[in-house]
């Protein structure tokens, strides 16, 4: 970072709480849908213990609801790979945690 020109800088390291997708914001869902990974969509397990199932992506591309899972497993644990049956692309989505 001092490198590249900054100054007083102070890493920290935070370990609790534990990061979680619904702290993405509206603005980073936006530019992860526009890089081409469909974000989760904020709901994640509810208080009853009751845990919700996706039944599908919106796909980044073209917005479809079209679309199947390939691979429990994408480019990292926190993702799988899906494919839109509409435009053909395939595309991480980020797993409901």
């Amino acid at each position: 970072m001092r490198e590249a020109g900054a100054r007083d800088v102070v890493v920290r390291t935070v370990l609790a709480p534990a990061w979680t997708t619904d702290w993405i914001t509206e603005a980073g869902r936006t530019k992860l849908r526009e890089y081409g990974i469909a974000p989760p969509d904020g709901t994640g397990p509810v208080a009853s213990g009751a845990v919700a199932v996706t039944l599908s992506a919106r796909c980044p591309r073209c917005g479809s609801l079209r679309t199947r899972e390939i691979s429990r497993f994408g480019s990292t644990p926190c993702k799988a790979l899906w494919s839109c049956r509409d435009c053909g692309e395939p595309f991480d989505s980020f797993k409901a945690l």
